[in-house]
């Protein structure tokens, strides 16, 4: 049960991540930079979270 609800989260935290990165790449600006930095940390975080099981 828990490993579905985490699933979903994950997926949930992926999309959003690509919604900072694709709304902060219409516009030009320092905000939309940094929200795309942050979508960028956070797909990072996704990767390494999934990698981490096979160190």
């Amino acid at each position: 049960m828990e490993d579905k609800v985490f699933r979903i989260l994950k997926i949930v935290f992926f999309l959003f991540c690509m919604y900072l990165i694709i709304n902060g790449q219409r516009t030009v600006g320092r905000l939309e930079l940094f929200s795309q930095l942050i979508g960028l940390a956070g797909l990072l975080f996704l990767l390494w979270n999934y990698n981490r099981k096979f160190i």
